[in-house]
């Protein structure tokens, strides 16, 4: 997969996150949001960014969700076609609902000066296009809230990974949700949680 891609990120090491929960390593002091990243690729907490938190579902399909935090991708490992775009630093918060075996669904916001959903869908399909052991990529446009969205599908291993792409009712915002090994009832829930954000 091409470094920097958020689909690498989001999509199959979340993936892992979803299937696999928390480890075991010992906790570290949480980054200041106030301070510059200072060289990290990524940093991220629970309550790192409470405004970004503030906008994701508390539920899906009546269910909590088992992991909530938010961070900043800081370089061009991270933030991939995104620095093309001109985005330096991407802020986001995600929630994680793990579905049986290595299937799930993360919802995530994402928040820069300048971000569209076309750049986020971008990042995802550039991703997905050179990931290894992803094939059959597709990108389609659908409406989402009323809003011009866009749905990315492909597949790893036998596991179909969706991701759904569109722009919040903040400016500069973009919600999403990612799907692996979900099916489109469960996807369409994780959509709707969203409501009219």
């Amino acid at each position: 997969m091409l470094p920097g891609s958020l689909l690498r990120l989001a999509l199959l090491a979340a993936v892992l996150v979803i299937a696999g929960g928390c480890g075991s390593a010992a906790p570290t002091p949480p980054p200041d949001p106030a301070a510059p990243c200072a060289g990290a690729d990524e940093q991220r907490a629970p309550g790192f960014y409470p405004d970004l938190e503030a906008l994701l579902p508390t539920k899906v399909a009546g269910a909590a969700p088992a992991t909530r935090d938010s961070g900043r991708y800081c370089s061009a490992e991270t933030l991939g076609s995104l620095l093309e775009a001109g985005i330096a630093e991407l802020r986001f918060a995600g929630a994680t609902w793990p579905g049986e075996g290595e299937t799930g669904i993360a919802l995530v916001v994402y928040r820069a000066p300048g971000l569209t959903a076309d750049a986020v869908a971008d990042s995802f399909a550039v991703g997905a296009g050179a990931a290894r052991g992803v094939t059959q990529v597709h990108a389609s446009e659908r409406d989402v809230a009323g809003r011009r969205g866009i749905a990315i599908t492909a597949v790893s291993g036998r596991r179909p990974q969706t991701v759904i792409i569109w722009p919040a009712t903040a400016a500069e915002t973009v919600n999403v949700v990612i799907g692996s090994g979900e099916g489109e009832d469960r996807l369409e829930a994780a959509v709707s949680a969203f409501g009219d954000r």
